[in-house]
């Protein structure tokens, strides 16, 4: 059981830590096209959260390609 609970915490932490690199490359590649003068800009709190739920789920799915379930 012990086993079991220690390999949960460590995909967990694999997956967390593919989460970060994810954010990281797209806050560097946002960085990189608000200095192109390319930035987005949103209107309404709205419109940035579904923006926001639009990148998480592109996220999501390119972990599950990356695991193989995509």
């Amino acid at each position: 059981m012990v086993r079991e609970g220690l390999r949960l915490l460590e995909q967990r932490e694999r997956e967390d830590h593919a989460k970060l690199e994810w954010l990281r490359h797209a806050a560097m590649e946002g960085f990189d096209q608000i200095d192109r003068g390319e930035g987005i800009e949103f209107h309404s709190m709205d419109d940035l959260d579904a923006h926001i739920d639009q990148l998480g789920e592109e996220a999501s799915a390119e972990l599950a390609v990356e695991r193989g379930g995509g």
